[in-house]
């Protein structure tokens, strides 16, 4: 018995998700725009020329020389504020309390305890 030969784009194919089973029983089916993985690689080498890499290269180069710059003006800017001496990952200033970091964390948490 020879059963008859259907034809299906792979989008078409998956939005039949819950009808594949039955229908590869009842017909030959074929995925017309199906592509094997070494044909899908040869697609994307292809594409890829000197032109391409070309411009990929200027824009990269562009955006680390952009980086750059303003690294530079960031850092010319801190070069000519007074106060150089700022810790940026320094703990803050300790204010004159007996209580320790610990306590003032586990007091911030569970609330002030009344002794």
């Amino acid at each position: 018995m020879i059963r008859p030969l259907k034809k299906y784009t792979i989008k078409e194919w998956k939005k039949l998700s819950n009808l594949q089973e039955t229908l590869c029983k009842k017909f030959d089916i074929i995925l017309t725009d199906h592509k094997t993985k070494r044909q899908k690689i040869f697609s994307v080498i292809d594409g890829i020329n000197l032109k391409n890499i070309n411009k990929g290269i200027e824009v990269f180069n562009k955006s680390i020389q952009s980086f750059g710059d303003s690294m530079d003006k960031l850092v010319t800017e801190l070069d000519k504020t007074s106060d150089n001496n700022i810790k940026i990952w320094s703990e803050p200033p300790k204010k004159n309390s007996k209580k320790s970091r610990d306590q003032i964390n586990l007091e911030k948490l569970w609330g002030i305890r009344d002794d």
